[in-house]
């Protein structure tokens, strides 16, 4: 800490020569100044001392038949004044902060977390309907009104929460986990087969069965009857429920064509680049869309620093090209596929 206060207050290192070091030295304590890391040589010894103390150091030198010269400046002041007269330097740094501060209000990026069932261009896309977009002013932003536009307009969002954290739009989604439907116990309902099978076993908790073991059933078939009979001879009804074990046959089936057309790429590539800086688009290269069969891919990559994204996007794009070719398999090879 001490150090730290020396530098933005500035000290010197100097010489100091002559027969009395020592008397030297008592009369900077006698006068409340403090020196520092003092080497004693065979003729001299180098010191340190405040910048702001050095006049009053030489009136103590002269006093003790001591001679004093600096050797060199250290700290914030000697720095500034090194750089006085350079003053586009200064109006760099000025300039600097101004766009910093500047671009401190706007919003530059938009993280979107916990969308798996609702995609992200679909999101960015509803917000750029609210006028929410990169580049806008923060001042301008209503959280409260993306938040309940989300949840209004999407119904499997449960909850979503909006904040602005610097220079990022920050939005948590959880979405709704859909249970399965099920009837209470107080419904009324009957068993039914899912599928033709063969009965093994039945466990009857409420109903009347309709089946026994060893019957075969066909799909849509009554197994268990949420119609009784009471005491009185009066038909009830109630929610029919039970465990019914069964033998089925499943078929699955798979079509393979046996004439497909393939892709065949012939290594011609074609790269386009383009560079959205500040939510402006600007082309890298100028090369047209190619003409013909091309297969095309793009990578998009935002530039970060600190783990921070910039508002610089580098898109992409590669064109490949190709042709179709109808390749015949056959009957051997489509049945191990």
């Amino acid at each position: 800490m001490l150090n730290l206060i020396r530098l933005l207050l500035g000290y010197v290192i100097f010489f100091v020569k002559g027969p009395f070091p020592e008397r030297f030295i008592n009369l900077c304590a006698h006068h409340g100044i403090c020196i520092w890391n003092i080497k004693k040589y065979k003729n001299y010894m180098i010191c340190s001392a405040m910048a702001s103390e050095y006049d009053t150091l030489k009136t103590i030198a002269n006093r003790s038949s001591m001679k004093i010269n600096i050797q060199e400046k250290k700290g914030l002041p000697f720095v500034l004044k090194k750089y006085k007269k350079r003053k586009g330097i200064l109006a760099g740094i000025l300039i600097f902060y101004i766009t910093i501060y500047f671009m401190s209000l706007y919003i530059w990026n938009i993280d979107i977390n916990g969308n798996s069932q609702i995609s992200k261009a679909e999101l960015l896309e509803t917000l750029n309907e609210l006028n929410i977009h990169t580049g806008i002013f923060k001042n301008k932003i209503d959280l409260s009104n993306i938040e309940s536009t989300l949840m209004s307009k999407y119904n499997n969002i449960a909850w979503t929460s909006a904040n602005i954290c610097g220079c990022n739009l920050e939005l948590e989604i959880k979405e709704k986990i859909s249970p399965p439907e099920i009837l209470t116990k107080e419904t009324p309902c009957n068993i039914k087969a899912a599928c033709d099978a063969f009965i093994t076993r039945l466990e009857i908790y409420s109903g009347t069965p309709e089946v026994k073991p060893g019957d075969s059933v066909i799909k849509n078939q009554l197994l268990v009857n949420g119609i009784f009979e009471d005491n009185f001879g009066q038909n009830r009804i109630h929610h029919a429920s039970a465990k019914i074990f069964a033998i089925t046959n499943k078929i699955l089936s798979s079509e393979i064509d046996l004439n497909p057309k393939e892709r065949i790429y012939t290594g011609k590539k074609i790269n386009r680049k383009k560079l959205n800086f500040f939510n402006f688009e600007i082309p890298t290269t100028l090369k047209p869309k190619p003409r013909g069969t091309f297969e095309k891919n793009v990578n998009i990559n935002k530039l970060n620093l600190f783990g921070r994204n910039l508002p610089i996007t580098i898109y992409k794009e590669t064109w490949s090209e190709y042709y179709e070719q109808e390749k015949i398999i056959s009957t051997e090879k489509a049945i191990e596929i």
